[in-house]
């Protein structure tokens, strides 16, 4: 048998974690059975197993590769960008809003299973030190417009630093609340009521 190409490992491994993630949305995470996402992914389980140890295996791979595509947006945002920035960018990204909504049914279907608990111990706070890396600029200009800290870098002390540090956070903190809130209110809501809502999670955060 021919040895696969590192191309065909990757394609064979994004077909296993659609297939079981598929899997997870129609029957919740855990009531989906290694058995469910051989058969939806149409290989083999040898060939399943080669790639994964099983299905918290696949979720937390599933996981990670989300939020690397979050990174990965963040990075497109020009330096200075502010919390309305940031959540039109998600807004108009099909395929972020797609797996934020994903990873929010998964969830919302299999709150009490271990797996999913461990699985997503640490997206919060790798979500939150992404945002806060792209509000720094954006904070310290906020800072600097109310003269609170010095405009130039290289002049600031380290209470100021501090000052950019706490700001830039706070604002994460914040912007993870009515984003959180918008996905829900959106997962629960009906589907012609999504663009409103954008509007009113928009109006709550600073520009």
């Amino acid at each position: 048998m021919p040895r696969l190409t590192d191309a065909t490992k990757a394609a064979r491994r994004a077909q296993i974690i659609e297939a079981a993630i598929s899997c997870f949305l129609e029957k919740g995470y855990t009531n989906t059975s290694m058995s469910d996402i051989i058969k939806a992914s149409g290989l083999s389980s040898g060939s399943i197993y080669s790639h994964f140890s099983g299905k918290e295996d696949i979720l937390i791979t599933a996981i990670n590769e989300r939020l690397n595509n979050v990174k990965e947006l963040y990075e497109t945002l020009p330096e200075g960008a502010g919390p309305q920035d940031i959540l039109e960018t998600i807004h108009t990204n099909q395929l972020v809003n797609d797996n934020f909504s994903a990873m929010l049914r998964i969830r919302a279907g299999s709150l009490h299973a271990p797996e999913i608990a461990r699985a997503t111990a640490d997206t919060m706070p790798l979500l939150q030190g992404i945002i806060v890396k792209t509000l720094t600029p954006w904070a310290a200009e906020q800072l600097s417009v109310l003269h609170e800290i010095n405009p130039n870098s290289a002049q600031r002390t380290p209470e100021q630093e501090a000052l950019i540090a706490d700001y830039a956070r706070d604002t994460a903190d914040a912007f993870m609340m009515v984003f959180q809130g918008y996905m829900l209110r959106s997962f629960f809501g009906a589907p012609e009521e999504k663009d409103r809502l954008y509007r009113v999670a928009l109006a709550l955060l600073p520009e």
